[in-house]
């Protein structure tokens, strides 16, 4: 009738509510208004800022126990826990890099390609970390690099199995290596090095040789570089890393010098 409201069938209410159910607006709602345009604020870090409410003191409980992830593009690598001195032998430097969730680079991927050879044998050959497919590959130096590799140790008479070969970083960053990262990852590449002892090291591409000659390693190529790793003693020789010679064949003239001083009076 004219007049006269007409309540909706109880199966019309129950089709409404389901549809707004279903919309995902059965919940409360502030009264306030909210800019869903606005650019959100990072979550805070641990100790900053304060949560409300028991559900927030549980979430700032879990995000406190979390180690944030690294910005795409970037490596964030896992912090070495304070520690006494690294492991002193060989064997247990090894394991410690292959199993420890304390080496700098553990966050970096999954695979960590270890030091190979024979570390007797009185060379030692230093690169900076592993090349793209490396991990893949399961070896250092893979692919059409490793392909170059090889021919340069055939050249002097050598071989993988004749040479220590070690990585600074035993997996691929994927971004810049912060420098206090960097420093630990030196300072064990150096204990790695008095460990091995060898009698000659030849240390190939642009950050290890930084790192143990100097900035200005290229213009002191031609000569031994009498290094000290706390009262061991190598005759160090800093050379281009296989993969500018690659991409840059003109450079393999003087790579071949640095090696034919590598094994002068081997």
């Amino acid at each position: 009738m004219e007049g006269v409201s007409v309540l909706p069938s109880r199966d019309a209410v129950a089709s409404l509510i389901a549809w707004w159910r279903e919309a995902g607006v059965d919940t409360l709602v502030e009264d306030s208004p909210r800019d869903w345009l606005a650019k959100q604020n990072p979550l805070p870090r641990a100790g900053e800022g304060r949560l409300r409410s028991s559900q927030g003191e549980g979430l700032k409980a879990a995000l406190t126990a979390l180690t944030p992830l690294a910005p795409s593009g970037t490596s964030r690598p896992l912090p070495i826990r304070e520690r006494e001195e690294l492991p002193p032998s060989l064997p247990e430097l090894l394991a410690w890099m292959r199993d420890s969730a304390e080496v700098p680079e553990a966050r970096w991927g999954r695979t960590r390609i270890l030091p190979s050879g024979d570390p007797h044998s009185g060379v030692m050959i230093l690169t900076d970390m592993p090349e793209p497919g490396d991990a893949e590959a399961g070896r250092l130096l893979a692919g059409d690099v490793g392909d170059l590799f090889d021919k340069m140790l055939a050249a002097i008479g050598r071989s993988r199995e004749t040479i220590w070969l070690a990585p600074i970083a035993s997996v691929r960053s994927i971004g810049r290596v912060p420098s206090d990262v960097g420093s630990l990852l030196v300072e064990i590449a150096r204990h790695q090095i008095k460990l091995v002892a060898p009698k000659r090291l030849l240390i190939m591409g642009e950050v290890p040789n930084k790192a143990l000659i100097g900035d200005d390693w290229q213009s002191r190529r031609g000569d031994y570089h009498m290094l000290n790793f706390d009262g061991v003693e190598v005759a160090a020789v800093p050379t281009f890393h296989p993969r500018l010679l690659h991409k840059s064949p003109s450079y393999k003239k003087e790579a071949w010098r640095d090696l034919q001083l590598l094994m002068k009076g081997l």
